[in-house]
């Protein structure tokens, strides 16, 4: 009987184990997935920031090189 409820208890912690790891292995993948979105967020906002201040270079390029000379006398 003895080695009967060694067993079970020897299966009752391997079950254990196992869930705990399969728990902690969905938590790595949760927070690897969070991870990408982040990543996939922030290559978006500096594509419109590069975009943003290409326009301003090009506004700026407009009024420097586009404005009427000034000739001082």
């Amino acid at each position: 009987m003895t080695a009967d409820s060694e067993r079970s208890e020897v299966v009752v912690e391997g079950y254990k184990k196992h869930k705990l790891a399969h728990s902690a292995l969905h938590r790595i993948h949760q927070l690897i997935n969070g991870f990408e979105h982040e990543r996939a967020a922030d290559l978006r906002l500096a594509r419109i920031g590069i975009t943003i201040i290409i326009l301003l270079l090009g506004v700026a390029a407009y009024f420097f090189f586009g404005s009427d000379s000034l000739t001082i006398s």
